[in-house]
């Protein structure tokens, strides 16, 4: 994978490993106080990682539809995926132009006194989404990764592909913005965009 961007089923599988094996990782080596307290007016590392289960949750769930379902609800496409770094391009112009998160954004919550527990336990939390993701996508065929289309409340319909690519640059853009904010590198290892030239 390394100097180039996922394309096929398995590409989008062996990312979906790494996001859940070593990426992760990242927001468990945040300082436990400083994962759960916003810095100004900015979520905090928590809200982010509680951000990214929820978005992440409705994909998993369509994705255990049939799939004529989806195409009762959603359609077909009749075009052809774009590609990972089209879809990047094209969310942080929607992001530039000022793009929300709006009902996925955190719920508020309270912050218990264990936080590193809490830490932890969202992070296995977020990592079993992962997974169930991962799982989810294990029965679908190129094609259907293809024909297949679901609603994005900021992009529009995309193909289940392109949702999955986003889904991946989701957590490498908010992992970003949290290391930046924080102070720290957020590197564990090459992303996606940089293996592409993006970052």
């Amino acid at each position: 994978m390394i100097g180039s961007s996922p394309q096929t089923k398995q590409d989008l599988l062996n990312e979906l490993a790494n996001l859940r094996d070593v990426e992760l990782n990242f927001w468990l080596d945040i300082e436990p106080e400083r994962f759960a307290h916003a810095v100004g007016e900015a979520w905090s590392a928590a809200d982010t990682v509680r951000h990214l289960i929820k978005s992440t949750a409705p994909v998993t769930r369509a994705l255990k539809l049939p799939r004529i379902f989806l195409q009762i609800l959603f359609g077909q496409s009749r075009r052809t995926s774009i590609s990972y770094r089209d879809l990047v391009e094209r969310y942080c112009a929607v992001l530039a132009g000022g793009g929300k998160a709006g009902r996925f954004s955190p719920s508020a919550c309270h912050v218990p006194a264990d936080v590193a527990g809490w830490q932890r336990d969202l992070i296995y939390k977020c990592k079993a989404e992962i997974a169930a993701l991962a799982r989810a996508v294990e029965p679908w065929t190129e094609m259907n990764l293809n024909c297949c289309q679901l609603p994005h409340p900021l992009l529009g319909k995309l193909t289940v592909k392109e949702m999955l690519f986003f889904t991946l640059y989701h957590y490498e853009h908010h992992r970003a913005i949290v290391a930046g904010r924080l102070g720290t590198s957020g590197q564990s290892t090459l992303s996606i965009s940089q293996r592409i030239g993006l970052a």
